[in-house]
């Protein structure tokens, strides 16, 4: 037991140790090195108890780190030998760091890894995993790459993360989905020069997010059906939770409202319609949100009630009344 807690603690050193070389140096091989590094660190708390699914799910992480290296030394290679294929290299060097991020439109390993992994390794993939990335493709978007190759992105993503979460009935896919949108109110921050905005968003996300993976770490819910399979949840955890998954939406006054109103602030100046298809992707994102909360509440109802069908009848027309008013305001 010592020999596995000693193997875990020199891997979670390597992963922050990796991720702070990559977001500190300036040279190109040394931060790949780093990135490389950080791949074959996670993969074994990936696959820590052999099982065939979490087998799966290291072979996508893998694979698609993998392209995404790769991708990154080709644009290196460009740039080392046609000086005068900047626009191909920074298009190429993009792509590679929007496969490593699980970003649109490189996502598709993205939300199978998320939905197969345990718990405690889909927050390392949400948060720290991101950090170097993030960092790098923030550069690479407030020095090397034009305006319109920002805002495809920003919306794309936007758009994606809320319209494709909003057919998933896995919790974990959801949150994977939700991610892709707040990665383009991220990606959003450079237009104006303001990556500084881009990682607090980043800091207040990964504080949301943390509670709730716990959350449901702790009582095993991994399909919003799970919630019916609970005996009796503490009124106290439905609020923190609600409040949570409300504030990781961005409704205001709650505190994930903040960083968003700073970045709608600054792209005022800038383009009125990327404001509008992030607001409206934070609006699906909370269309699922809202499906999480309100089947916590019947199931909390249903533990205390007498009237059980005429409580469930009352916050079922709420949860259709609550989706056809978010998807009335999307459409405007």
């Amino acid at each position: 037991m010592n020999i596995i807690l000693h193997i875990n603690i020199i891997i979670y050193i390597i992963i922050f140790i990796s991720t702070i070389i990559a977001i500190s140096s300036t040279n190109i091989l040394i931060i790949w090195f780093s990135l490389e590094l950080n791949i074959f660190a996670f993969i074994p708390l990936i696959i820590k108890k052999t099982l065939t699914n979490e087998t799966e799910a290291s072979i996508n992480y893998f694979i698609a780190q993998a392209l995404g290296s790769i991708t990154f030394l080709l644009a290196r290679t460009i740039l080392l030998r046609f000086h005068w294929l900047v626009i191909t290299n920074n298009i190429i060097l993009t792509i590679s760091i929007l496969i490593k991020i699980g970003a649109v439109p490189c996502h598709y390993w993205y939300p199978l890894t998320i939905e197969i992994i345990r718990w405690t390794n889909c927050l390392l993939l949400l948060t720290w995993q991101k950090i170097a990335p993030l960092f790098i493709l923030l550069y690479i978007i407030l020095y090397k790459t034009s305006e319109l190759a920002i805002t495809i992105i920003v919306w794309i993503n936007a758009l994606a993360g809320g319209l494709i979460g909003l057919r998933q009935k896995s919790i974990k896919k959801i949150i994977a989905y939700s991610s892709i949108t707040h990665i383009g109110w991220i990606f959003s921050g450079p237009i104006n020069n303001t990556p500084c905005i881009s990682v607090s968003y980043f800091i207040v996300y990964s504080r949301l997010i943390l509670p709730l993976s716990i959350f449901f770490y702790r009582i095993k819910i991994n399909e919003v059906e799970d919630i019916w399979q609970k005996q009796k949840l503490s009124l106290i955890w439905i609020i923190i939770i609600s409040l949570l998954l409300l504030s990781l939406a961005g409704l205001p006054p709650l505190t994930g409202f903040i960083p968003k109103l700073t970045i709608i602030n600054i792209l005022l100046t800038y383009s009125f319609i990327t404001i509008i298809v992030l607001i409206r992707g934070s609006l699906l994102n909370l269309i699922f949100y809202l499906n999480i909360i309100l089947n916590i509440l019947i199931r909390f109802q249903e533990n205390i009630s007498t009237n059980k069908i005429k409580i469930t009848l009352k916050i079922q027309n709420t949860i259709l009344a609550i989706r056809f008013l978010a998807l009335f305001i999307f459409y405007l």
